[in-house]
């Protein structure tokens, strides 16, 4: 996958737009644009994916991605937000929520922070990283 790049754009009002670049975490080369996936994962405080197979110095002997456990809470959003009329449980949350532990490296998330699809954990895709 090649990712787009956005150059940076002065406006009329002499102000500069940028869009953040995502650098190859083996050698810092900057690879392109940032994914909806990779902002949405940095703004919750989890692990970016290991894009060393995206560089061209570095993808020939890049190692396929770890695995790394991410907790959520899942569940109706009005539950997850904690703005339903169900009782709340011991957790603060109703009953309708749940915690789970997915695979950040093989499940999606959307830009707002929603999960699209969750990979269970323990993957079975790759090998998941130790402790």
């Amino acid at each position: 996958m090649t990712r787009p790049n956005t150059p940076d754009r002065v406006n009329a009002d002499g102000s500069t737009t940028i869009t953040t670049k995502r650098a190859c975490n083996g050698c810092g080369q900057l690879l392109g644009d940032i994914t909806a996936q990779e902002v949405a994962l940095a703004i919750a405080g989890a692990p970016l994916p290991d894009v060393r197979r995206e560089c061209p110095a570095c993808a020939p002997t890049a190692p396929e991605p770890v695995c790394r456990p991410m907790r959520i809470v899942a569940g109706d959003a009005m539950c997850v937000e904690q703005d339903c009329d169900h009782e709340p449980d011991g957790t603060g949350y109703c009953d309708e929520v749940t915690e789970e532990i997915v695979c950040a490296t093989h499940s999606d998330l959307t830009t707002a922070g929603d999960i699209g699809h969750a990979e269970p954990w323990p993957c079975t895709r790759t090998k998941a990283v130790t402790a």
